[in-house]
């Protein structure tokens, strides 16, 4: 397993800019206070450990545009109940959800 020190625990909300096509390897990872994400329609790519140990999101919705959510890219949002996954979808990496109770 990766050991991620990203830990930006006070970051509650995040907004993207319509500029981004991908979120990236580790972004988010360990944000435990992050509670809400709006991924703009811009966004194809959901990258390895993007959100990794984010447990305190709640619900996310995957943007129409997204084609690939990559491994572990949500592995361990213990506090996730709701997800939303478009048909554009084609390939969810292994482990891209574990961990979510």
């Amino acid at each position: 397993m990766v050991n991620l020190h990203f830990d930006c625990t006070g970051l509650t909300n995040i907004n993207i800019p319509n500029s981004v096509t991908k979120i990236g390897w580790g972004t988010f990872s360990n944000c435990t206070s992050l509670t809400s994400i709006t991924i703009p329609t811009s966004v194809t790519e959901i990258g390895k450990y993007a959100f990794f140990g984010c447990t305190g999101l709640k619900n996310i919705t995957i943007p129409n545009s997204a084609t690939k959510i990559d491994e572990y890219a949500f592995y361990d949002c213990t506090g996730l109940t709701s997800i939303t996954i478009p048909n554009s979808v084609t390939e969810i990496g292994k482990y891209a959800f574990s961990g979510c109770i």
